[in-house]
């Protein structure tokens, strides 16, 4: 059971990395195509417990999971999922090589009844609850279950092909839920334990303290030097650990699309504009040649896209309108039909007045303003002029303009005053609402003009022409560098380009910063060939990418120069310590705060529990709490450095812990606290530990 000492050892510990996923169902994308033979046999991918793995035995597991992803989703994974595929692959090999004999060592094992259980029995595994819903009552329904088991022989070999699957997995699932559950249960809290947990939290006391931040004297008047750095460095070698990863300076060159690239897209767009009108079938047609998904839509005239309710009393059914540039894209509409069903909506703008307060002369003047202003408006002048002037909402600033707004969007006066008025045009008076006094223009009447509209979108995207230009230009650049001297000078030269920095990339990176699907980037940056100054151009989905390999950090013992700012951040405040701690002399708190001078600050801190992580000024600091709860009444410390700076403290007061024969709360709070510290992430991290991985994947995929 070395496990259990190895799980309670990092449970403490706030570790950054994934965990292991071992659940059933996955998502993930390969970069090594199934069946490849690119790489040839006997190539090591990693070690796990000591035993090489090689790449087709990994590559088998990435292909049965491919597999059973393309039977689940009913289509292939794409790239960035198999990502996830390869990984959940990787992950299956530590469970069969690390996990099964953990528990075999322990006699864990899974019975049939338990398997049954999990499928049609009490204990149901979640994901035949989830499968096997009732869509009236939302809620799992057995007979759905035992139904589709008695049938499953006469099921589409898709579908039973993908139940194996599941089944086959279940084992292994109730293996790792056991031996999760074993291991969570071997936490045991003494009466003791909870004594003291319930001492640390109840026992409280007062101090009086003087303290000193280190940033009371500039760093720039401290100069670490590279020996003092390494002797710490060497000293507190523990706190830094290296992890392998790359660090790559690179330009881009954007594939933006050009003026013809535009043209093309336009000409394109209004040459469909007759087959579009004349279709049978609107919605296939601008499904099949638009490059979205939604291609028709009943929409409200408020919703309307503004290229058509621009030119609202113009548009007719049957008619097709554009091309339209928005954004990245063209866009032809075909009204189809247009009639009159469902809510209302109308168009408006206005102008409101608020009340300074509620009483009733407040809102008189509120009103009589708005009232002068509606006079004006009313013999001539701009309402949007107006709004702007006099609005006091959102809305001045567009001309007091609302939009369109169906029913019940609006307060009732304000939409009984829109809806019940006339056509276009002006209010006679001025509609007082709970939030003031608004005068309102009706731009356009209240209609239930419903428009069935299908649109074809085609996005502006470069041409094959407009690539190869770009390709040029990057190989063109990469041509002429060799070094990466050569390659600074060059970025310099180019007005146009801008040197970007991706530090501290893992083997397990997808991305390069913003660069999706980097994986042969980073492989290249780990590659053994790849030595620090090469150089690689690369081709992306809209960039072409020049690349410098300028670091590399392995595995291990930190280096002075991977953490020297780090490094020299601690060793300026030993320095200061060092200086300042001469500086703390005296009997009392206020003694030595008055010794010590300008940047010294005397306070008190009370009610402070040994659970505390924070002593007044000196800020959250563990050590220094222990360190004062450790005291005597009356006693003081020595001048000690912390975390924040330097000081002195003085236990003014003590209030022990009231005495009590009832620890249990105190007992379940540590329970608990220990369950989360043993749960899957950290007794697959400890497993990892236990088994000495070494992943050697980024050389292959």
């Amino acid at each position: 059971m070395a496990i259990i000492s190895k799980i309670r050892e990092r449970a403490g510990l706030a570790v950054g990395i994934v965990a292991l996923s071992l659940g059933l169902f996955i998502v993930g994308s390969d970069l090594i195509q199934p069946g490849s033979t690119l790489f040839g046999s006997n190539q090591v991918v990693g070690e796990i417990n000591g035993e090489e793995i090689d790449l087709k035995v990994l590559q088998d597991e990435i292909n049965l999971l491919q597999y059973d992803y393309a039977v689940q989703q009913g289509k292939n994974p794409t790239e960035q999922e198999m990502q996830g595929i390869r990984e959940q692959a990787w992950n299956q090999l530590i469970f069969k090589r690390v996990f099964k004999p953990q528990a075999d060592q322990i006699g864990i094992s899974v019975s049939k009844e338990e398997l049954s259980d999990m499928v049609i029995g009490t204990n149901l595994h979640p994901a035949i609850k989830q499968t096997f819903v009732n869509q009236t009552t939302k809620e799992f329904d057995r007979s759905m279950a035992e139904n589709f088991l008695r049938n499953l022989d006469k099921a589409q070999p898709q579908q039973k092909a993908a139940w194996m699957n599941f089944e086959s997995k279940l084992p292994d699932d109730r293996l790792r839920t056991k031996y999760e559950a074993l291991l969570n249960k071997t936490y045991y809290v003494t009466t003791a334990e909870a004594k003291r947990e319930y001492e640390f939290q109840t026992a409280k006391a007062d101090f009086e303290f003087v303290f000193v931040p280190y940033s009371s004297i500039p760093d720039s008047v401290v100069k670490p030097g590279d020996e003092e750095m390494e002797a710490y460095l060497k000293k507190n070698q523990f706190k830094y650990k290296s992890q392998d990863s790359r660090t790559l300076e690179y330009v881009q060159f954007m594939i933006t699309p050009s003026k013809d690239d535009s043209l093309a897209i336009q000409t394109e767009l209004a040459q469909l504009k007759e087959q579009f009108q004349t279709t049978e079938n609107d919605t296939a047609f601008a499904k099949a040649k638009s490059d979205v998904n939604e291609a028709y839509k009943s929409m409200n005239i408020g919703d309307l896209p503004k290229d058509l309710s621009a030119n609202l009393d113009s548009i007719k059914k049957g008619a097709v309108y554009g091309p339209f540039q928005n954004g990245a894209a063209y866009t032809i509409y075909k009204l189809v039909d247009k009639i009159n069903e469902g809510e209302f909506s109308a168009r408006a703008s206005h102008i409101l007045f608020k009340a300074s307060t509620q009483d009733d002369t407040a809102k008189a003047g509120a009103k009589k303003r708005a009232q002068a202003v509606l006079a004006r408006i009313a013999k001539g002048e701009s309402f949007e002029d107006m709004a702007r002037q006099f609005g006091t909402d959102g809305t001045s600033s567009q001309g007091g303009d609302l939009g369109w707004f169906g029913e019940n969007k609006m307060v009732k006066p304000f939409e009984k005053a829109v809806f019940d008025f006339p056509g276009r045009g002006l209010l006679p008076d001025v509609v007082e609402t709970d939030f003031g006094y608004h005068i309102i223009k009706v731009t356009e009447p209240k209609t239930n003009l419903k428009y069935k509209v299908a649109s074809i979108v085609r996005n502006i995207t470069a041409g094959d022409a407009t690539k190869d230009a770009i390709y040029r230009q990057a190989n063109e650049f990469r041509s002429q560098i060799k070094t990466q001297a050569e390659f600074d000078t060059a970025v310099k030269k180019n007005p146009k380009l801008t040197k970007m920095t991706a530090s501290n990339i893992m083997k397990s990176s997808s991305y390069v910063n913003d660069i999706a699907e980097a994986r042969g980037l980073v492989q290249w940056s780990f590659s053994d060939e790849t030595k620090i100054g090469d150089i690689r151009l690369t081709e992306f989905n809209d960039r072409y990418v020049v690349a410098v390999k300028t670091k590399e950090t392995n595995e291990g013992p930190a280096l002075l120069e991977d953490v020297k700012e780090q490094v020299k951040a601690e060793v300026i405040k030993e320095k200061k310590a060092a200086q300042m701690l001469g500086k703390l002399k005296g009997k009392t708190i206020q003694d030595i705060a008055k010794a010590y001078g300008e940047g010294a600050i005397s306070n008190t801190a009370a009610g402070i529990t040994l659970n505390a992580g924070n002593l007044g000024d000196f800020g959250y600091d563990m050590t220094t709490v222990g360190k004062a709860m450790g005291l005597k009444l009356n006693a003081q410390t020595k001048p000690f450095a912390a975390d924040n700076g330097v000081g002195v403290i003085r236990m003014t007061n003590f209030v022990p812990a009231p005495e009590t024969k009832d620890y249990s709360s105190y007992k379940t709070q540590i329970e608990q606290k220990n369950q989360g510290r043993g749960g899957q992430y950290y007794i697959n991290e400890a497993l990892k530990e236990v088994a000495k991985i070494k992943d050697f994947r980024v050389k292959f995929m």
